[in-house]
Formats: structure tokens, sequence, C-alpha cells
């Protein structure tokens, strides 16, 4: 199979960082006749940025909508913001499936987990209230009395007994936003719904919008955290290969684990200082990047929430003469906290000097005991308007607060991206700073750290002989990752989260690794679009990714041979190592050759006879087989899943010249395998069957069927491999008549075929219980299933949608509700 159908699983595992987004009408063109010229802006401005045409909000609209961000400096790194927990989180225990988990994780009690779903849990599932509102969101709606929190009750309300189903005038669309800046906003933050409960906890303080920011340069620091991760792999890797050949020149694997303790694991921390790259050196350069943690509390609770944390930054004091007072005012607010001394700690240190100096030279012991002694970690905390704020840093002077929104975070092109989402009902929101990230993963690495080490730490060894090739293999996979990384790229990233039919995720920005080809058309993108279809991914990937991700992972492949090949050589005194050995040898001197050819059977001539776009589709529409014992209603009624993937074919004779090397090299193996079992074990003959210029290769099993039929249909145009005829035969038809075509990386999941499938599955099961499993359904049994059933009528359809618009990477993700 052509490697990027292998590759786009990969996206599939990202499902909450990809989206779907419905396009968005553009907003009416201004009132007036336009020039030519004004057209040809506004057209080149289509091209360039697509999309709703969105006003820009002033500095004030957005610290209206975005809390604590106006508070921010502008030069800050990284956001992270989350609004309205105590809403989302009624929402979610609102849900029948929340309300599913939790009775299955207190063991089908029904202890509400603290929630106040005891009876309700407890209650049989026909007595269950379609909707129920959580006790919290009544009391807090009883209770709510600031002014500040009055304004957005009726509508906490409102969407705490709709979930999770949006309530239809609950946000305008991004296309309907307000013509002018000066139009009203609706607002989104509310205060905590606990409000006027006697205990503060974390409900309190998470209730309503907590947010965490990092300053400026905290890119870099976390860079020099990333590159010190990267080498502590290395050594521990080169240390684990040093303990191995030690353990090889001793014949004895029982003291591998032992040599690894002993001897290596002290090395891999002083190899760790002296390392020119990640050592004292970067030590020195290292300190507390600036983080700033906001809670927002309402008036009755915040000077209580604030003495609160106060109070346990306070205990610090334990620590002695290591810390000292702080205290500061920053935009009109008192800061009061504790500063751990670097000097004190260096101190301590110094008494250990000694076993210091076993590690590290003497001069390296100065230099690290300076480099520790000129780093502080300042901790303090304030009230910063409606904010209970926790600050950590390496000096108070890091702590910088905007008093005006014009010179804050806010009043900058970084969070530009919220502007089209200003009416919408608000869930989190995240920035990402573009220099700052490209300093994250410049020092970031991936296998090179571990293959690298593995290399070193073999070189020039005499117990495992000439250890060139081994570590020529381990160059290699290094040289070809790092191939893959120059093709990646980043961009500042945004990302906002908001509740509308379920709840959305737009993102601006981020990182691109390089693998979809963003520009080139799917083709494939309609055939997710039948209501039968269960799951459905769909992609392009570039020639250049393909071919560069192929290579790597023949390099893993090759290196994982020469590691088991080297090991297999060793004069180990191991019953177990001896069988180890033994399979090795055999694999290489029956098997390698085939399997090598099968290899590149699959990744050279078959690769290359397809295209680059692929796309995966399952529903649930396939035929029972007639297997015996089954009862004979269940495989006339039943449906199984049909899976097929399915690509263009842009070279039919290469994929023909693919199957001769493939069945060759299978007979070949096969016979191998008789040979070492003693028992013949022949290349079955496949059947072929022709309709409309296709030919469906399978082989002959029992009991199967054109709906149940693992099979390969190829023609001059299509390629599928699918486990029914059936599918592949109609997918490959709707293939040639086109339809209507995306760019970039997509998914869908449906929920409501989901749900026919379990209900028709389910009624087929307990009609047919006693022939299937010996005894009729119990009442706990039939429960539990329509419970599973009920929590997907809640759920709709989950779609993914990458994609580039103009030079902007977006991805959306909805998940949709009913």
């Amino acid at each position: 199979m052509k490697l990027q159908l292998v590759w786009f699983v990969t996206p599939l595992l990202a499902l909450s960082l990809s989206a779907c987004k419905k396009k968005e009408e553009a907003a009416a063109p201004p009132a007036g006749k336009p020039t030519l010229v004004e057209k040809v802006v506004e057209k080149a401005a289509e091209i360039i940025a697509p999309g709703p045409k969105v006003v820009a909000l002033t500095a004030d609209e957005r610290a209206a909508k975005l809390g604590f961000a106006k508070h921010l400096s502008p030069d800050t790194e990284y956001l992270i913001s989350f609004y309205n927990g105590t809403k989302t989180a009624d929402r979610v225990k609102a849900s029948k499936l929340w309300k599913l988990v939790e009775k299955q994780m207190t063991g089908g009690m029904g202890m509400g987990m603290g929630m106040g779903a005891d009876a309700e849990a407890d209650a049989p599932i026909e007595d269950m209230p379609a909707e129920a509102e959580p006790p919290e969101a009544a009391a807090g709606e009883e209770m709510a009395a600031e002014p500040e929190a009055a304004a957005t009750d009726a509508a906490d309300a409102t969407a705490q007994e709709e979930f999770p189903a949006a309530p239809e005038e609950a946000a305008a669309p991004a296309d309907e936003l307000p013509a002018t800046p000066d139009a009203e906003i609706p607002p989104v933050l509310t205060e905590d719904a606990a409000e006027g409960a006697d205990e503060i906890g974390p409900a309190m303080l998470f209730g309503s919008e907590v947010t965490l920011a990092l300053g400026k340069p905290s890119g870099v620091q976390l860079g020099h955290l990333a590159k010190i991760n990267a080498r502590m792999t290395y050594f521990q890797m080169r240390g684990l290969a040093k303990a191995f050949v030690a353990a090889a020149k001793d014949g004895s694997g029982d003291d591998f684990a032992e040599a690894m303790v002993s001897s290596y694991a002290l090395e891999v921390y002083s190899d760790l200082l002296k390392d020119p790259e990640s050592g004292v050196a970067m030590l020195e350069a290292l300190k507390m990047p600036p983080i700033t943690a906001a809670f927002k509390v309402a008036p009755a609770k915040r000077e209580g929430a604030a003495q609160q944390i106060s109070g346990m930054l306070s205990s610090a004091n334990m620590l002695g003469e290591m810390v000292e007072p702080v205290e500061a005012e920053k935009a009109g607010s008192k800061f009061v906290g504790f500063k751990l001394l670097g000097e004190k700690i260096a101190k301590t240190l110094s008494a250990n000097r000694e076993s210091m100096e076993g590690m590290i030279e003497p001069a390296m012991a100065d230099r690290l005991l300076a480099a520790i002694a000129k780093n502080n970690i300042v901790v303090t905390s304030g009230t910063v308007g409606d904010y209970v704020v926790v600050f950590i840093g390496s000096s108070l002077d890091e702590l910088v607060l905007a008093e005006d929104p014009g010179k804050s975070l806010v009043g900058g092109d970084g969070l530009a991206f919220f502007d089209a989402y200003a009416g919408k009902d608000l869930s989190a929101l995240i920035y990402g700073e573009k220099a700052a990230s490209e300093a994250v993963v410049s020092q970031a690495s991936g296998l090179s750290a571990v293959t690298d080490g593995l290399r070193d730490g073999i070189a020039g060894s005499e117990a495992l002989g000439d250890t060139r090739d081994l570590e020529a293999m381990f160059q290699v996979v290094s040289d070809r990752e790092a191939v893959l990384m120059k093709m990646g790229s980043i961009e500042a990233q945004g990302i906002v989260a908001f509740f509308e039919d379920g709840l959305k995720i737009e993102s601006y920005g981020g990182m691109d690794k390089g693998a979809s080809a963003w520009k080139k058309p799917n083709k494939l993108s309609h055939l997710g679009d039948a209501p039968e279809v269960v799951l459905f991914a769909n992609m392009n990937v570039t020639d250049e990714y393909d071919t560069a991700s192929r290579e790597y992972f023949e390099a893993l492949l090759g290196t994982a041979y020469g590691i088991t090949m080297k090991v297999a050589e060793l004069p180990m005194k191991d019953e177990k190592f001896t069988e180890f050995a033994r399979m090795a040898r055999l694999f290489d001197g029956q098997f390698r050759g085939d399997t090598v050819a099968l290899w590149q059977a699959l990744s050279g001539d078959f690769g290359q006879g397809l295209g680059t776009e692929s796309a995966l589709v399952v529903d649930m529409k396939g035929t029972a087989p007639a297997i015996p014992g089954l009862p004979q209603q269940v495989v006339d009624e039943a449906k199984v899943p049909r899976i097929s993937l399915i690509s263009p074919v842009v070279d039919r004779a290469k994929l023909a010249a693919s199957w001769e090397k493939l069945n060759t090299s299978t007979t070949k193996i096969l016979a191998g395998v008789s040979k070492m079992t003693g028992q013949e074990i022949p290349m079955q003959k496949p059947l072929s069957s022709d309709k409309n210029a296709l030919t469906t290769w399978f082989f002959p099993l029992p009991f199967f069927n054109d709906d149940f039929l693992p099979s390969v249909t190829v023609g001059d145009s299509w390629f599928a491999a699918s486990t029914s005829k059936n599918q592949a035969l109609d997918l490959i038809s709707k293939a040639q008549a086109g339809g209507p075509e995306t760019t970039g990386f997509s998914l869908a999941v449906n929920f409501k075929a989901l749900e026919a499938y379990a209900k028709e599955t389910s009624k087929l099961v307990e009609e047919n219980a006693q022939a299937l499993t010996g005894s009729a359904l119990t009442s706990k049994d039939k429960a539990l299933i329509e419970e599973g059933i009920l929590a997907l009528s809640e759920l709709d359809k989950m779609t993914v949608h990458s994609r580039l618009e103009g030079a902007t990477l977006r991805s959306s993700v909805h998940f949709k509700t009913r």
C-alpha cells in the first residue's frame, strides 16, 4: 500500500487539533457604487484572505470579551484562557453521555461523582427526564446577586438547559457581526455560578475565567529546556549502549541491568553538565520564564480567595534563609510573596563540593555554582481588578501589567483572529507567538537523539565486532529525520473555542509538518457525503513528503534489522538469548530477501502506480457472512462494517508489476514457513471478476459474499482495497462521476448513522440472544445497551477540516450535537 495511505493515520490521532467549519457568506458590500479600483482591491483581498469580512474590534471591545488579556503586556508570547468554566461543566454534566460515563466510573451505583446525580443515575432509563438541569446551575441562578453577574444569568441558564444543542438564537454567525465597532457585543464572561457558597475552593477559582500567560522570553527558555531534554535522551541512550557493550564483553545478559545502573547512570548527568551544547553554558543562560496565572472571582469572594492564595505562598517561610519576602506595586495593585534565593541554594550545594568535583572539574563546578547563585525565583500574588493573580518568574521586573487596554495584548494584531468570533459563546482562547514557538521547535529532537546516542555508545566497541555498518545506519536515520523536519514550518497560532450547535474550535496558523498538498484539489471529498457513512477521511500528500517519509521508514526498518543481527552474533550465555539468536538467523537465512522484495514492491511499483490522494470510507451496510451456527435471521438481517481505502491510479502497469512481485515473494515466504513447520502451506490462487472495466481480485474463502469480501478492485483510473466488493465498486462509480471538491485534510464521524446501526443491531441481538449466547439478555444488559444508545442520541456529527486559506493555515473542528 502506498505509504501516504498509511501516513494519513497520523492526522487522524489529532482530532482535537484539526477542524471543519461551514463556509460563511461574505458581509454585504458597502453602500454606494464602488469604483473600479475599489473592486480590484476588494477582489485581491478576497484572494489573499478568503472568508467572511470582519469588522476589526477596538482594544476596548476585545478587552470586554477576553477578560484578563487586557492586563497583559503586548510582549506576551503564550496565552491560554478558559471562560465560563461552571457553565461548561454544567453542560457536560447535563449530557446523557456524561451520565453514562459517570455511572460506569462508579460501577453503575449512580453515586453521582459529587454532582448531585444520585437519584437520576439510579432511575430506570425510561423514567429519566430527557433534559435535566444540574442542581448547581439552579442554585447559581437563585444566589447570583452581584451586578456584574446579573447581566449573564439568563443566558447561562438557557445554555445549561439546552446543552448540548446550542439555542438557535444564542449567537450570530460570523458573517452577521456588527457593522460598526460601536454596535453592542453580547457579553460572554460570567461569574461563578456557585457564588454565595461559604467554602472557597477550585470551583470558585475556575468557575468563571482562568488565564495562563507566559511573557518574554519564555520561548527561548522553553527552547533551552527542550535542548536539555534532547541531550539528556542522547546521553541516556549512549549510556544504555555502553552498558550493553560491557555486558556483551562479559558474555552475561544478567549483568546488563547492573552495569546500566552502577556504571552509567551517574555518568549521564556528569556528561550532561560537561556537554558544550547543553551543559553548564546552557544552565548559565537558563532562568525561570515569567508565568502569570489569573482567576476571575466574584466580588464577594475575591478578598477571601486572595488571602487564601497569599497564605499558601507564606508557607515558603519554612525554607528559612533560602527565601526572603518581596513586595511591589504593579498596575496600581499590591503584590506580596517571596523570593527563592539562588545565592543561598548555591551556598548549600557548596557544602557537597567534594562529591560535585567527583563528577566534574573544579573550574566547571565553580561555573555551575555561579549559574545557580545568580538565578532567583520569585512567587507573588495580588488582586488586579476582578482577578486574583499569581506570578512566578526570575524577577518582579518581569511582571508587566498594562493599565490601558490599548497598550496591552488586546491592542495589537496578535489576537485579531478573535474578532470574527466576538459574538460567540466563548469557551477558550489560545495564542502563541511565532518567534517563541520557533525557538522551542528548533531545539526539540525526534528519534535522532536516540539513534545518535546509540551510535556513539557502540562506536569503537571491540565486544560487538565491526560496528561501522550499524553506526552508518544510525546516522542515516538521523539524516532522514532532519530532511522530514525541514519540510515543516511554523507561524503564530490562534485558537478560539465556542459553543454553537455543540462545540466549535477554530485555529489559525501553528505548525505545518509539510505533509499535505494544501492547494491540490481533493477529488474524493464527496465520497463522505452519503448519510450512511460512519467514518470518512480524505487528504492529498505532497510527493516530496511521501518520498521522504518512505525513506525515513526504510531507514528505521533497516536499522532495526541491523541491531537485531548484531545482537544475534553475540556469544551471550543465556537460554532466552540463544533462542532469540536462532530465530534471528533463521529469518536472515530464509526470509530476509523475500521480505525486502515484498517491501520494495509495496513502496516502489505499487506506490508509484497510485496518486497522492486517498480516502477512507466506513459504513455499516455490509452483509453478514453465512457462518455455520449463526441463526438464519442474523445472517439475513445483520449488518457488518464495510471499510474501503480508495486512491486514483496513475500507472496501472506498475500496479500489475507490483502484484507479480508481491505474489512471487509471498509464495516464497509461505514455502519457507511450510519447511519450518513441516506442514505444506501453498499460496492461494486469487479469483477475479470484471464489471464496468473494473477487475476485482479476491481469494476464494468459505462463507464470503459480495458485501463481505476482502478484495482489491482496480481499473485504469481508480484503485480500492476493501472488505466489500460492492462498496468498492460503488465508491469507484461515485469517484468517476465526480462531485464537490475540497482541499487539505478532512475527517467526519457520523453519530446519527452509528446510533441507527446500534438500534438495529441491539434489536437483532435481543431477538436472537438465546441462540447467540445461550441465554436471553438480562434487564441489566438491556439497560446498559439502552443507555449507550441514549448517549449517542445527543450527538450528531464530528467534522474536521484543515486547509490553507490564502497564506494562512486554517483548522476547524465541530462537535455537532442535536
